[in-house]
């Protein structure tokens, strides 16, 4: 039988799709925006920017299709965008280390912006009414937001990604808020805490994550900043990459360096102990024989040096725990109605923003990838359980952004927001350089053309221009310097930490009141060891090296 051919499509027939296609658009705008007009330029005064008013502060239906649990989020006009454009081409006003790079509770969060909790429901109760109640006041929290008199950040929209975070809560006996160490403070939301602790009643462990990224005594003075707050929080670290550490993370060369770091994909497991040590602190005592805590932190603290040895691309390794099966795909249909705590496992549940690294943390436990990871937000779309022993298992959920009141191009540079559907990137860009010395970490000249090269004044724009020029980025058809693309890709490499972007805790640089205080603990934690040592050694003349630590010189130097 002859195989049939395509059928003909003239380049006529494509711009009849083409505009049928417009029109369509239109007419679904129209709908959405009465007020909306196409026809306006977007420099007119008055001009709408597009259909992202108050039908995107109402909660959708959910549907079967593949954009159930995709994240909505608030679009900027198209005179916004333009506002900005020219506001980046404007000279940038360097800020000060402890005006640029520390941040606070009160600067990220306001006691008038919360999240929303699931209402009450009973087993009794229909899907159907549990649904319709969960939407009514879904759509109520988003009215109360948006008639708040703070100005709130992106945050999301989609319930059915919120659905996700109250199913993982649910069905979790400890609950692991994964942060990233670079801006802890605004992975920590205090209203999902409260409702942790408070409103569910259970333990949280706050996992300081990607603490290969900084210098160790930003980690120290989080954790201490954490805990002076949040006294009965429990705090861990982790990373996931083997590299030098920083000596000082605010160094134009150290951030130099860092421009070069490799990337290769590791699975390190060297300091899940010390997550599951934090996870046997906080474990209720009539689970904590449940888990052979002792065996499986000692699995991972004896195998480190075996590990190491090995390679990392391998599926599996000597030193791996107990097979782990593959993600629980119904997991989903047995929570829908919020599946009650297992009283035959241990469940670890994994909760934060999008690109912390929580499935990154995942395939470190198990030591090999079952969760697939991405640094595009929103990667995981359902929540996932992956079994570590019989009796222990761990809950990956969605990553979603939480309601804030910092700005977007913050958000955008802690990876909250797709870098690719950003629709103006200089704004973060010009946040970035008022902070850190972005053209002296990429080594960039001034253009050709300027009048006083020593004395440039440099503007985000021409930072994008001459970083464009410098990785011939160029448009395809004027051949012109592609800055979009350009200011894009130095998003993403603040993303990685190519380009180092790390805030402090308040007074780190004014009077290093936080590093004192820990080289005090440390000195005499080093000074206890060293009588110690001195009484089972023979020898007393020398003096232990931990007591000329970093954090104890600063003390010496009375900063």
């Amino acid at each position: 039988m002859p195989l049939h051919r395509k059928k003909p499509f003239s380049a006529k027939q494509k711009k009849m799709q083409l505009l049928a296609k417009r029109v369509s658009k239109r007419d679904q705008a129209a709908r959405e925006d009465p007020e909306w007009d196409f026809r306006q330029r977007p420099n007119e005064e008055g001009a709408p920017g597009g259909p992202q008013t108050a039908h995107a502060q109402t909660a959708k239906p959910a549907t079967d299709g593949r954009n159930k649990l995709t994240s909505q989020f608030d679009k900027l006009s198209r005179v916004e965008i333009e506002d900005n454009k020219k506001r980046s081409m404007q000279p940038l006003h360097r800020l000060s280390l402890e005006d640029g790079l520390t941040m606070s509770f009160d600067d990220a969060y306001s006691a008038d912006v919360d999240i929303p909790v699931r209402p009450e429901w009973t087993y009794g109760e229909s899907k159907s009414v549990v649904e319709g109640r969960e939407a009514a006041y879904f759509n109520s929290w988003l009215e109360r937001l948006r008639a708040s008199d703070e100005e709130v950040s992106l945050y999301e929209k989609n319930l059915e990604v919120w659905r996700q975070l109250w199913r993982v809560v649910e069905i979790s006996d400890i609950l692991l808020l994964i942060v990233d160490v670079r801006h802890p403070v605004l992975h920590f939301p205090p209203s999902l805490y409260r409702y942790i602790t408070e409103t569910t009643g259970k333990p949280l462990v706050v996992v300081l994550n990607k603490t290969d990224l900084v210098a160790e005594n930003t980690v120290q003075a989080w954790m201490h900043y954490f805990k002076q707050r949040f006294p009965a929080v429990v705090l861990t670290r982790f990373c996931c990459y083997r590299d030098e550490a920083l000596v000082d993370d605010t160094a134009v060369a150290s951030m130099k360096m860092r421009r070069q770091r490799p990337r290769r994909r590791t699975h390190d497991s060297r300091l899940v102990g010390d997550l599951f040590a934090a996870c046997r602190s906080v474990c209720e005592t009539d689970k904590l024989g449940l888990v052979g805590w002792e065996d499986l932190i000692a699995r991972y603290t004896d195998k480190v040096e075996e590990e190491e040895d090995s390679d990392s691309g391998d599926e599996s390794s000597d030193g791996e725990p107990d097979e782990p099966v593959a993600p629980n795909e119904d997991a989903d249909e047995e929570a829908h109605h919020g599946e009650r705590v297992s009283s035959k496992y241990v469940t670890l549940g994994l909760v934060g923003h999008p690109n912390v690294g929580k499935s990154t943390i995942i395939n470190s436990i198990v030591r090999r990838t079952v969760v697939s990871t991405s640094r595009t937000p929103g990667h995981t779309k359902h929540f996932q359980t992956i079994h570590v022993t019989p009796t222990l298992r761990l809950c990956d959920c969605p990553g979603l952004v939480f309601p804030c009141v910092v700005g977007r191009p913050m958000q955008v540079l802690a990876g909250l927001y797709n870098i690719a559907q950003v629709q103006e990137p200089y704004t973060s860009v010009q946040y970035l350089a008022e902070r850190v010395p972005v053209e002296r970490v990429l080594a960039l000249h001034p253009p050709a053309d300027a009048r006083d090269p020593e004395n440039f004044v440099w503007s985000a724009w021409a930072i994008c221009e001459a970083f464009a020029i410098d990785r011939g980025f160029y448009t395809s058809r004027g051949a012109r310097p592609d800055v979009y693309r350009a200011s894009l890709h130095i998003l993403r490499w603040v993303l990685d930490g190519r380009i180092l972007l790390s805030f402090k805790p308040p007074g780190f640089f004014r009077d290093f009141a936080y590093l004192k205080e820990l080289a005090k603990e440390e000195t005499q934690a080093s000074v206890r060891s060293s009588d110690s040592a001195s009484e089972s050694s023979d020898t007393e003349s020398k003096q232990p090296i931990a007591q000329k630590s970093m954090f104890a010189l600063l003390d010496e130097e009375n900063c």
